[in-house]
């Protein structure tokens, strides 16, 4: 049989029973679009969760400390910072492709602003850590850089913003003395702080929706060693800070500075040997592949893995998937069932059309090649159909989300993820079960002598 003749013949054969096929490929088309939709969800809900609020191609180690249980207090034994050696052996593991050191600000800080924004200045406790600014340059860029001013290339001095060139600025105290002009201090902090405040902080204070790109460029002033608390025993100093972007290497509740001025700001105010070890460092990885055996090696070194939900949101990911995935394969294998009870009645339907075409010298292959054929062009409209309806239903889903859960903390623009290679999964699978569900029938079909066929028997 020429392929000519077989496309001619396929034609005819879908033509003339086209409500038993639409019939066998319904079942397929409504597996497909259940399978598609689920799958495609888990897989945007992984990737937000796991590339936005539980990132994993990075790893964040720290020293546990040894604590001593008095009361309610808890007394530490011993250190648990990080030294220069020891972040030489983090980055010499394998899977390790860079390491980048933090520090937390150890002086008490507090920060007041936000006029323009909010109409009235507001003070608050400054929580704040310092951190490699390369760590994050791929997303901040270079504006989150150190503003430690030289000391074999004195300051020039002032007594206000006049006196210096843009875009120093005259800082009127700060740990290298007072009234010199320097760069106002980078900060980034974390997307989600945004997300919070816009969700539940700013309704309990009747506070205004802020929009995250406005905020990029807004100032406010601090004074490190002030506190309401506990202010330090030592002097304070004034300074200016100045948000350049948002990142999730942030800390998640405060701002992050660059690390090289929060080791000045320890050393200077700080108590003694504040400057001196790093308190987390965070591991970049070659791939997510690595994460098993980087985290093995970091606890070989008696360090701890700073868990921020990564790995149990990732387990959690892929038992959750694994569950869809087998149930939407036993629908679909269901559907192939029906598949193949559709195709038994239509060889029993066609019991003397397929004699005819034997007696006329079409082989046993060739007409098990047509019936198959039309079986995978039924089983891949199916498919089709099936994936045109998950994205459609996904589409609606996202404007349900959006109408109904406006403002939702970390809600992305879409919560399914449809990669080439699920639709193309989705189709082969709906074709495969139509051929697997009409290969019983078909050789059944054809296995019968054409001469039983044309009398009937």
């Amino acid at each position: 049989m020429t392929l000519r003749g077989l496309a001619r013949s396929l034609a005819d054969d879908l033509r003339r029973h086209a409500k038993h096929v639409v019939a066998g490929g319904l079942g397929i088309t409504v597996s497909i679009a259940a399978l598609i939709f689920f799958l495609a969800l888990g897989l945007g809900v992984r990737a937000v969760l796991l590339g936005e609020v539980f990132p994993v191609d990075r790893i964040e180690v720290h020293r546990p400390s040894t604590d001593l249980n008095l009361l309610a207090i808890q007394i530490e034994l011993g250190s648990d910072t990080l030294n220069d050696d020891l972040l030489a052996r983090l980055a010499a593991i394998d899977g390790v492709a860079a390491v980048y050191p933090k520090m937390r600000l150890l002086v008490p800080a507090t920060a007041t602003g936000g006029e323009s924004l909010l109409g009235a200045g507001m003070q608050t406790e400054l929580v704040a850590d310092g951190v490699d600014p390369e760590l994050v340059i791929g997303t901040v860029g270079a504006a989150f850089h150190d503003p430690v001013v030289d000391p074999a290339s004195p300051p020039r001095r002032c007594t206000g913003d006049r006196d210096c060139a843009d875009p120093t600025v005259c800082i009127s105290a700060s740990p290298l003395g007072s009234g010199f002009c320097r760069e106002v201090v980078p900060v980034i902090v974390s997307e989600h702080m945004v997300e919070l405040y816009n969700g539940a902080f700013r309704r309990a204070y009747r506070l205004p929706k802020v929009n995250p790109e406005a905020l990029v460029g807004l100032g406010m002033d601090v004074r490190f060693g002030a506190s309401s608390l506990r202010p330090s025993r030592r002097r304070t100093v004034a300074d200016r800070l100045r948000l350049v972007g948002f990142s999730d290497a942030a800390i998640p509740l405060g701002v992050t500075m660059p690390l090289g001025f929060v080791r000045q700001i320890n050393r200077e105010l700080g108590p003694p040997g504040a400057a001196d070890g790093y308190h987390s460092a965070v591991l970049s990885l070659v791939s997510n592949d690595a994460a098993p055996r980087v985290v093995e090696a970091v606890e070989q070194l008696g360090l701890e893995i700073r868990d921020n939900g990564a790995r149990r949101a990732a387990s959690l990911m892929a038992v959750l998937l694994a569950a869809v995935a087998a149930v939407g394969l036993v629908i679909l294998g269901v559907s192939a069932l029906h598949v193949m009870h559709v195709f038994a009645l239509l060889t029993v339907v066609r019991k003397r059309e397929i004699a005819v075409f034997r007696a006329v010298g079409a082989s046993r292959g060739d007409v098990r090649l047509m019936l198959v054929a039309e079986a995978a062009l039924v089983g891949v409209a199916a498919g089709a159909a099936g994936l045109a309806a998950a994205v459609a239903l996904g589409h609606l889903t996202d404007r349900a989300v959006a109408a109904f859960f406006p403002g939702l903390p970390f809600a992305p623009t879409t919560l399914f993820s449809y990669p080439p290679w699920l639709l193309a999964a989705g189709v082969t699978l709906a074709a495969a079960s139509c051929v697997v569900g009409a290969l019983g029938p078909v050789l059944l079909a054809t296995a019968v002598d054409p001469a039983d066929g044309l009398s009937g028997t």
